[in-house]
């Protein structure tokens, strides 16, 4: 499955990649893993991952042959408290 993002996105992980040290491989992995995955009202599914003792949230759409990341940030403590519960 591909991995695409959108430019709204792209400058998104570039800001968090300065901040936090990510690697794009790395992300993208964990995106593609999706140990926790929650759909969303407008079709779109919310994905909650940690990398490197840091929580962040992606919200994509996919298909059964891609993932479109729409955006990524840093996950808030009701974001954290979904994954733990997974």
């Amino acid at each position: 499955m591909e991995v695409v993002w959108s430019r709204h996105a792209r400058k998104r992980f570039f800001e968090r990649a300065l901040l936090h040290g990510l690697n794009e491989g790395e992300v993208e992995i964990c995106i593609k893993k999706q140990e926790f995955k929650k759909k969303q009202q407008d079709g779109t599914v919310k994905t909650v991952f940690k990398i490197l003792n840091q929580f962040f949230t992606v919200i994509k759409e996919e298909t059964k042959e891609w993932i479109c990341v729409v955006s990524i940030w840093e996950s808030n403590d009701k974001e954290v408290e979904l994954w733990n519960k997974k």
